[in-house]
C-alpha cells in the first residue's frame, strides 16, 4: 500500500462531531484533546470480540488515564467488506467513526491463529502496508498482544511489536512511551522502536537478523545484547484496581452476554498439552472481598443478570463455596445464573451441591482428554474414570440437562486402544446416568502442539490419520443419548502451521488474504481450497511446521521468548510423560521447579479457604434507592405506561434487543420491579407492539411494574440517562385501561431518496373500494387483508417524501412496507433504502 492511497483513504472520512458511539459504558473523547490515541483492534467479528474479557481489561486501563482514548474495532463480516470497498469507506472505530489509520497506536488481539487473515483486512481496508518495514512514522505504531504472541515469529514481519504476557502494566509503559517519544519530536521510528525495546515483556521483531541453517531452520540473531531475550511480563496479583468495574454492554447479540468474573488467572494442573496451563502462571486468585465489590459495583452499572466465573479451572477457586453463596446473596433474587464451566467431582461438596441447585443452569464441559488412564497419565491429565463418572453423575443430578466431554486425538504415544476408549467410555457414562431428555454431547478435536509446552516438538498427526480417527469415532460412538461433534480436521492442519511457524510464512498470510481467505475460524467462511492454492503458489509445505518431528537439539523460532518456565522443566515432563510418570499439582504438594516462581516478587497468591464458614454473615447487600434488599410482594407494584422514540441509530434495535436494553436500563436505576414466578424470574415488562428493524417511531409504549409510588418524572429522569442515544422517553403515567379504547391510528412519514410515485398513483389506490391480498399467518394458515381499508389516508409532501395513515384490519398490524410493496408496486430495493418513521399513535393496550 502505498502512502499516497492511505493519505487518500484517510481524507475520504472527516472526524465527525457528533460522537456515534452507543453501547452502556463505552468511553467518548475528543480525541482532538489528547496526548495519545489507542485504536485496541480485534480480528473477528463483533459478536465475539465484545465478549473478550482482555479487550475490556485494556480499554478500561487506557481509558482511565485522562490523555489517552482508547477506542475499539473489529472485523466486518464479508458482505461488509465488500460495501465498504464499493464505497472506499475504511475501518473506523466504534466510539467515534474515527479511521484506524489516524490513531497513534493500533494493538491488535492474537487469540486464535485463524483470525490472521482478518488482520490483513483491517490493515488493507484503511490502507495502512502490511509489512512493517514499509511503515514509517506517519502510519500508527502497531503492536501485539494475547497467547498467539508467545510465537510471535508467523506474524514477525507484519507488527513494529509485540507484549509477551501480562498487558495490564506493559500497556500504560508503551503509551507513556510513545507519549514521550512524540514530544520529543525525534521522529525516527527506529528510536521509538528502540525505547520501546527495553520495556520488559516488549519484543520488537526487527531487533533480531534472521538466517536459515542447513535444514531450513530459522535463525535469529539480536542486534542489542540487551534485547536478546523477552522475559514475559506477570501481574504478580490481581488487583481491584486493574478490573474493568463498567465494562462496555453491546446492544447485538455476543457469545457471551452476561458479567464475566475473573475469579483467577493462571492453573497448577500442569496438563502437559495445555499452552495456558504453562504460559499464565503461577496461579493469582481475586480476594473474596474484592470479588464480591466488583460484583456489586458492575451489576449496578450493566444491568446484567447472569454472571460467569472465569478461570482455567474454576473449580480450584478456593473459596468457591462461599463466593457463590455471596453471589447469590447479592442477586437479590434476580441473578438468573452463575456460569460454572466444569468443577471437578472432588470438589462438590454438599455446601456447593446445595448452592449449584438454587441457579438456572448454563454450560457443563468436561475434560478427560484422553479416552484411556494410560493416556490421561502421559499428557498428566490427574483426573481418573471413578472421579469423572462422578462429575458426570453430580452434574446431571443438580439439574444439568447437557453435558460436554471434550476429547483430543492424535496426542502424543496416543494408540487406537485409546481412540476406543473415547467410544466405550463415553457410552459406558451415557447407558448408566442419563434420563430422559438429557444428553452428552461428544466434541472430539485434533491435538495441535503448541510453543511453551512439554509437546512442542512433538509431530501433530497428518491431516489423513486425522479422518481415519474421526471416521472410527462416528462409526464407533453410537448411542441415543450421544451427539458426537468435532472441529474440521483441515482447520486443524492449518492452526498447527500457524502455532509453530515462523517468519517464512510472512508470504503464504499475505496471498491466502489476495485470494479470499477470510473468517477461517467460522465454519461457513473457512476455503481449505484457497489455502491450498496459497501453499502452493509460495511453496510453502505445512508438513515441514505439523507433522515432523523436531530433533532435541533442534532450534525453535520462539526460543528467544522466555515464558518464565525453564527448558529444562519441560524437557523433564516430555521424559515423565514418555514414563507415564505423574506431576502432581504444586497448588497442594512441593513446588514442582517449573521456574516461573522466585517466592519474592513472583509467587502463587492462593485465597485462604474460610474453613466452610457462612459468608453470608459478613455480606450485606445493597439497598436500592427505594430502601427495599428483598423482593416485595406483588400487591406492591403498579403498573405504568411509558412512552418513547426511537430515532436515528436507535431504529437499527431489533425488537428483542430493545427488550434487553430497557431490563438492563431498569436494573441500574435501582428501582424495585416486579418478577414473574418460577425458577427462571423475568422482568414484567411489555411493548405495545413489536417495531420493525430499521423503521424509527416518535411515540412507542412501553408497560412495566414498578413499585408504588414512583411519582412519573422520577422514572423519566432516572431512566433516560441509562438508555442509549435515540431512545427516550418521552412519557410517563399510571397505566388506565379506558372503557372505550379510540381505534387506533398510526401516521407514518416515509422519505426516499429519489421519487418513485406520483399523487395520481396514490388516488387510483384511494379511488379503490378494495385491495385484498393474501399472506400466510404464524400459525401456517392463509389470511385475507384489505390493504385498502388498512390505509386510512395518503398524500404526497414532496416528490420524495409521502404521509400515510393505517389502521389494523382484523386486528392485525399493517406496516408501511406493506402498503409501499403490495400496494403501490414500489420495487423492494426502494423500500430498503427509504426511511420510515411513525410520527404519532394514540394506540394503547393493557
Amino acid at each position: 500500500m502505498h502512502k499516497q492511497n492511505y493519505q487518500y483513504i484517510l481524507n475520504r472520512v472527516q472526524t465527525p462531531t457528533r460522537y456515534s458511539g452507543n453501547e452502556i459504558n463505552t468511553v467518548k473523547k475528543d480525541l482532538s484533546q489528547v496526548d495519545l490515541t489507542f485504536a485496541l483492534a480485534f480480528p473477528d467479528l463483533y459478536e465475539i470480540g465484545t465478549s473478550h474479557f482482555g479487550l475490556q481489561i485494556l480499554y478500561s486501563i487506557l481509558n482511565k488515564q485522562e490523555n489517552i482514548a482508547a477506542e475499539r474495532f473489529f472485523a466486518p463480516a464479508p458482505d461488509m467488506e465488500a460495501l465498504m470497498r464499493e464505497k472506499e469507506v475504511p475501518c473506523l472505530s466504534m466510539e467515534t467513526r474515527t479511521p484506524l489509520g489516524r490513531f497513534d497506536i493500533i494493538g491488535v488481539s492474537l487469540l486464535y491463529e485463524l483470525n490472521f487473515t482478518n488482520i490483513l483486512t483491517l490493515f488493507d481496508l484503511s490502507g495502512i502496508p502490511f509489512y512493517a518495514d514499509q511503515r514509517d512514522t506517519d502510519f500508527p505504531l502497531i503492536i501485539a498482544g494475547g497467547p498467539c504472541a508467545f510465537n510471535p515469529e508467523p506474524l514477525a514481519d507484519f507488527f513494529d511489536a509485540f507484549v509477551i504476557g501480562d498487558g495490564e502494566q506493559v500497556i500504560t509503559q508503551v503509551a507513556d512511551t510513545v507519549i514521550a517519544f512524540k514530544k520529543a519530536g525525534d521522529g525516527q521510528k527506529k528510536t521509538l522502536l528502540r525505547m520501546l525495546s527495553r520495556i520488559d515483556g516488549v519484543y520488537v521483531p526487527s531487533f533480531f537478523t534472521v538466517s536459515r541453517d542447513g535444514n531450513g531452520y530459522q535463525m535469529l540473531t539480536p542486534l542489542y545484547e540487551d534485547h536478546a531475550r523477552i522475559k514475559r511480563a506477570i501481574l504478580p496479583e490481581l488487583t481491584f484496581a486493574d478490573f474493568p468495574m463498567s465494562p462496555i454492554v453491546p446492544f447485538g447479540k455476543p457469545v457471551h452476554d452476561r458479567l464475566r468474573l475473573e475469579i483467577a488467572r493462571g492453573c497448577t494442573r500442569g496438563c502437559r498439552f495445555c499452552q495456558a496451563g504453562m504460559i499464565y502462571r503461577p496461579v493469582r486468585e481475586r480476594s473474596l472481598e474484592d470479588l464480591l465489590e466488583i460484583t456489586k459495583a458492575s451489576l449496578a452499572t450493566t444491568g446484567y443478570s447472569d454472571i460467569s466465573l472465569l478461570s482455567l479451572s474454576t473449580g480450584d477457586y478456593s473459596q468457591l463455596p462461599a463466593l457463590m453463596e455471596a453471589l447469590l446473596l447479592l442477586s437479590q433474587d434476580q441473578c438468573n445464573a452463575i456460569s460454572l464451566p466444569s468443577i471437578r467431582a472432588e470438589k462438590l461438596t454438599p455446601q456447593l451441591m446445595a448452592l449449584i441447585k438454587s441457579v438456572r443452569k448454563t454450560g457443563f464441559t468436561i475434560a478427560p482428554e484422553a479416552g484411556t488412564q494410560r493416556l490421561r497419565d502421559i499428557i498428566n491429565k490427574n483426573l481418573t474414570e471413578e472421579s469423572i463418572a462422578k462429575t458426570v453423575e453430580n452434574a446431571l443430578a443438580l439439574g444439568w440437562k447437557n453435558i460436554k466431554l471434550y476429547f483430543m486425538t492424535g496426542l502424543p504415544f496416543e494408540q487406537m486402544d485409546d481412540i476406543q476408549g473415547i467410544a466405550d467410555f463415553s457410552r459406558r457414562l451415557a447407558s448408566t446416568y442419563t434420563k430422559g431428555k438429557q444428553m452428552i454431547n461428544v466434541s472430539a478435536t485434533c491435538f495441535i502442539p503448541k510453543a511453551h509446552t512439554p509437546f512442542q516438538k512433538h509431530a501433530q498427526m497428518t491431516l489423513e490419520q486425522t479422518l481415519e480417527k474421526l471416521q472410527y469415532l462416528k462409526d464407533n460412538l453410537r448411542h441415543p443419548k450421544l451427539k458426537l461433534k468435532w472441529q474440521d480436521p483441515k482447520m486443524s492442519l492449518l492452526e498447527g502451521v500457524w502455532s509453530r511457524g515462523d517468519r517464512a510464512l510472512s508470504p503464504l498470510l499475505v496471498k491466502a488474504f489476495e485470494l479470499g481467505c477470510r473468517l477461517d475460524g467460522w465454519s461457513d467462511h473457512f476455503n481449505f481450497s484457497l489455502w491450498e492454492q496459497a501453499f502452493e503458489a509460495t511453496g510453502i509445505d505445512p508438513a515441514f511446521y505439523t507433522s515432523r518431528q523436531r530433533t532435541p537439539d533442534e532450534p525453535l523460532p520462539w526460543d528467544h521468548i522466555d515464558s518464565g518456565i525453564k527448558k529444562a522443566f519441560l524437557e523433564s515432563e516430555f521424559k515423565k510423560a514418555e514414563e507415564m510418570a505423574l506431576t502432581p499439582d504444586c497448588r497442594e504438594n512441593a513446588c514442582t521447579g517449573c521456574g516461573i516462581c522466585d517466592f519474592k516478587t513472583i509467587a502463587p497468591v492462593v485465597q485462604k479457604n474460610n474453613g466452610g464458614r457462612d459468608a453470608s454473615s459478613d455480606i450485606t447487600p445493597d439497598k436500592n434507592p427505594d430502601g427495599q434488599s428483598e423482593r416485595l410482594p406483588d400487591d406492591a407494584f403498579i403498573k405504568y405506561e411509558l412512552k418513547f422514540s426511537k430515532l436515528a441509530d436507535a431504529r437499527f434495535f431489533g425488537h428483542l434487543e430493545m427488550a434487553t436494553i430497557f431490563q438492563r436500563a431498569v436494573k441500574r436505576t435501582g428501582f424495585a420491579v416486579k418478577y414473574s414466578k418460577g425458577f427462571n424470574p423475568s422482568m414484567r415488562i411489555s411493548f405495545a407492539t413489536a417495531l420493525p428493524l430499521g423503521m424509527e417511531s416518535e411515540a412507542e409504549i412501553l408497560y412495566i411494574y414498578l413499585k408504588k409510588g414512583l411519582k412519573p418524572h422520577r422514572i423519566m429522569s432516572a431512566l433516560n440517562p441509562q438508555l442509549p442515544r435515540g431512545i427516550e422517553i418521552t412519557d410517563c403515567a399510571l397505566f388506565r385501561k379506558s372503557p372505550h379504547p379510540p381505534t387506533p391510528r398510526d401516521i407514518y412519514q416515509i422519505s426516499f431518496a429519489e421519487p418513485c410515485i406520483r399523487q395520481s398513483e396514490l388516488d387510483r389506490f384511494l379511488a379503490l373500494s378494495e385491495f385484498m391480498v393474501e399472506d400466510m399467518s404464524k400459525k401456517g394458515k392463509i389470511r385475507e387483508t384489505d390493504l385498502r381499508k388498512a390505509l386510512l389516508s395518503v398524500r404526497l409532501i414532496s416528490p420524495i417524501r409521502l404521509e400515510m395513515t393505517l389502521t389494523p384490519y382484523n386486528a392485525r398490524i399493517i406496516r408501511p412496507t406493506e402498503i409501499l410493496a403490495k400496494g403501490f408496486g414500489i420495487d423492494d430495493t426502494v423500500i430498503k433504502d427509504a426511511r420510515i418513521k411513525k410520527l404519532k399513535s394514540n394506540l394503547s393496550r393493557p
